[in-house]
Formats: structure tokens, sequence, C-alpha cells
């Protein structure tokens, strides 16, 4: 059995070359679906470490990398995700991102530069790859309707087992990993809302169909649907997050558009959601003799973490001798790793980026977020921890 000791060894001596990788990808963010010079990069990498990769799986930034062991034994996947977040970068590290407006703000440059390190000390370790290991470079996890689905389509799971992944947390300290079974991830939905009148003159409004009125009751009929007609122990966030409406302060508009997301576990508190949206919009349009539009769109599902997968993670950390696995809570964001784990079995993790001294420790998608580097060795140790407990079951 490989120690702990020798896990760890390998992980550092694998930091330097994360670490150029990490920085390469943060100073060089691309948006989902406009991965072109990302994947290129994670292309030539695997091409010079000799490993066999297809391009191109489920859109023209895919990538599936295996590497194939001599010993029979199962076939496990790790997922990264590649795309950035539009937001102007305010970090001042010397590797800012160089294209204004995106940024590296979720932590995607992390998970690529870990999965490249363990995708590397595997080809590196042959002598102890059992089975198959599948590397996915997934492209479009911050936009829905994601590039998991497209993926899997393609194939990317055909034959995999078990699937893990992890996400870096600014909230746990660096070298910490947090891990929780069951229902981790909220299922992420939205709703898209026209309202329609006449429109007229600021001073006048009993002359028209007053849309803004409409719309501001509207948002307060919507902010009541989880307070007052939801189960006080269900889960449930209903945000509306965009209005737009307007070009003039003394015109009431002819239209104004609503945009929001729904939170939510379970699918039928989803679709009771998405009906009483509909009736709130629909009686604010009575009261002022407007009409509306709507539209609800399904997002990424709920991600449940499975009971034995988890137990894995948390044997991982155990073997490594000195990440500390925790608990975590759920949390109402969401995640198209769901999207694999509707499909095979597996656990995704968090591994902790936090580091006051170094500001690392403002939120995930600030434009002043930072992760403390040696979240990596962490990172890729799991990775290896992980590979050798399902192996040497």
């Amino acid at each position: 059995m490989v120690t702990g000791n020798q896990v760890r060894g390998w992980a550092e001596r694998k930091f330097p070359k994360m670490q150029e990788y990490r920085r390469h990808f943060h100073e060089n963010p691309e948006l989902s679906f406009q991965e072109k010079e990302t994947s290129a990069y994670i292309r030539a990498v695997l091409e010079q470490r000799g490993i066999l990769f297809e391009a191109g799986v489920g859109g023209p930034w895919g990538i599936v990398a295996r590497i194939k062991g001599d010993q029979p034994g199962p076939c496990i996947a790790f997922r990264a995700d590649m795309d950035a977040l539009g937001i102007r970068e305010e970090t001042n590290l010397s590797f800012s991102s160089a294209r204004e407006g995106v940024m590296h703000a979720c932590g995607h440059d992390f998970h690529m530069a870990a999965l490249l390190g363990l995708a590397e000390t595997l080809q590196e370790k042959r002598e102890f790859v059992k089975g198959t290991v599948v590397f996915i470079f997934q492209f479009a996890e911050e936009i829905p309707p994601g590039g998991a689905v497209s993926m899997i389509e393609a194939g990317c799971l055909d034959g995999v087992d078990r699937i893990y992944g992890a996400h870096v947390d600014p909230q746990l300290p660096a070298g910490e990993v947090g891990v929780l079974e069951g229902a981790y991830m909220a299922a992420s939905d939205s709703f898209f809302v026209d309202i329609r009148g006449g429109g007229g003159h600021g001073s006048c409004p009993y002359e028209a169909q007053d849309t803004m009125t409409t719309a501001a009751t509207a948002i307060l009929n919507i902010n009541q649907i989880v307070s007052r007609l939801i189960d006080p122990l269900e889960s449930a966030v209903i945000s509306t997050c965009q209005i737009h409406g307007g070009v003039s302060y003394n015109v009431i508009p002819a239209v104004i558009s609503l945009g929001g997301t729904i939170r939510t576990y379970k699918r039928e508190t989803a679709d009771f959601i998405r009906d009483e949206i509909e009736q709130a919009v629909k009686a604010a349009c009575s009261m002022y003799g407007t009409e509306y539009s709507y539209r609800f769109e399904r997002g990424y599902p709920c991600l449940c973490n499975r009971e034995r997968e988890t137990a894995v993670v948390k044997k991982a950390a155990e073997r490594t001798g000195h990440c500390r696995c925790r608990e975590i809570r759920p949390t109402m964001v969401g995640e198209d790793f769901a999207r694999y784990l509707e499909k095979v079995p597996g656990a995704f993790f968090r591994v902790g980026v936090q580091n006051e001294k170094l500001g690392a420790a403002y939120p995930l998608h600030h434009s002043h977020f930072q992760a403390d580097e040696t979240g990596l060795i962490a990172a890729l140790e799991m990775f290896l921890q992980i590979y050798l407990a399902e192996t040497e079951q």
C-alpha cells in the first residue's frame, strides 16, 4: 500500500507545475462556451505528457483524457470545469486577468491545474494504475444548460463506474476538506416575466396601464411565496434578480421585464413555486390592467452525494494524515456536476483555500477573490488518495 507520506511527496513535487498551470489559466480566463485557448493549452499539456485524449467532446472545447493501466480494475473519473466569469478583477495579483471584464473568480483555474496534476502524476506512476482513469475537462459550468449535458451525451461517462469532483472553498482554511452525504447543492431553475401595458405619461397614471407598479407588486407577491406558502421545514429560495424597463423619468414604460432564480432540493417544491410565481404575476396584472408572458426554465438538478463515495472521500482525507475533513452544510448554490451524479455514483467535495494573511478570504464570484495556492497540494493529494482507495479495494 502506498503511504500518505509518499502521496504527499508526489503532490509537493508536482506543486510548482500545478502553480504554473493555475497562473496561466488565471491570467487568460475565458467565458462559458468560449474556452478555445484554455482547451488548446490543456491539449498541449496532455500531448507533452503522452496522455491520450479526445477533443471536441460535447462541443468544440470539451476534452476527455484516459490512462489505462496494465492491471484490471474499475473505471474512475475525475472532472474539472474550465470557464470563467464576467467580472472585472480587482486583486492586483502579478498574474491578474489579462482580459478586461473576465475573471476566474470561482476557482476553475485551480480545478484544471489540480486535474492536470493528477493526470501527470498517474502517467508517471503507471505501475499504480489499475483499470482506467478518466479526466474530464468540462466547458461551461457557469451558464445553464452547462457543458455536462452535452459531454455526457457525447459519451464522456461511457464505461465509468464512479466519478469525483472538487471545488475550492474560501470558507475553509487551506488544506482542509469538506463533504456532505446526500443532498448537498440545490437545484437551480429560473423564471422570466414580461409585463405589458399601454404605457403613458408619468403625470397621468390613471390614463395608462402602469407596468412599473405592476412589476413592483408582482415582486412583492413573489417574495411572499416561500414565507407564506412553503413548509418552513423545506428549503427554498426565490430571488428576483433582474428588472429592465423605462428610458425616461417621466414616461411609464410599455414593457417591464423581470428575471430571477429558484433554488430547491425537491422537484415537487420547484414545480409548486413555478406555478405560484405565475399566479403572483397574474394577480398583479389583474389589479392594474396589464398583461404578461411567463417562462420557467429548468436548470441544474439537485446535487446528491452517494453514501459509499462520500465515505471514500472521508477515508481519503484520513489517509493523507493531515487533511482535516469536516461535514459541511448544504448550500443553495447550483452546480452541474449534479448531471454526472444522475448517471453514475460519485461525490463532490470542497478543498479549502482560505488564508486571511494573503487576503484569500473573499467569497466566490467576488472581484477580489483569491485562493491560497498551497490548496493545490491538498487537492492533488485527495484525488490520488481517492483513486488509490478505489483501486485497492
